[in-house]
């Protein structure tokens, strides 16, 4: 995947722990498997516009502020 697609994945990654979220738990409240939200952090998957809304929501955090790399 691209570069920024892993940047993402690393924020994500690091936003969430930094929270003490487990990655079940941010998986579950967005309606999400496991496997693709970790997939997701490793920057194998390039997630949709939507899917990013959700998991800044998870985060408690505002959309641009999930996407202030």
């Amino acid at each position: 995947m691209s570069q920024l697609t892993e940047k993402l994945g690393m924020r994500i990654h690091k936003l969430r722990k930094e929270k003490g979220i487990t990655l079940e738990h941010l998986a579950y409240e967005n309606g999400m498997s496991k496997g693709n939200l970790s997939k997701i952090e490793k920057g194998l998957v390039d997630p949709q516009f939507t899917t990013l809304a959700k998991i800044a929501h998870g985060l408690g955090i505002k959309l641009k502020d999930l996407m202030n790399l």
